[in-house]
């Protein structure tokens, strides 16, 4: 059985760059939802984390329809606007 499920309400947006364990004190910020994934490790051995910060999703871009824009060119060219 296929499932809907809602639209996120927010995105996942990586964060550019790796990041080393002592290094997530200086990316994450108070009051943001974060997603951390292993990234890997560095030519020494040491760990690395790639960031993702929850983002607002961008809301759907809305299309004028002809009705909407008639009137207020109608007005332009009656006022010689």
């Amino acid at each position: 059985m296929d499932e809907i499920h809602p639209a996120p309400d927010h995105v996942l947006r990586r964060l550019p760059g790796l990041f080393r364990r002592w290094e997530l004190a200086q990316v994450i910020e108070a009051g943001k939802d974060y997603h951390v994934e292993d990234a890997g490790s560095a030519c020494d051995g040491t760990t690395l984390y790639s960031v993702y910060v929850s983002a607002p999703a961008a809301p759907e871009a809305r299309v004028e329809t002809a009705a909407e824009t008639r009137p207020a060119d109608h007005d332009r060219r009656r006022h010689g606007r």
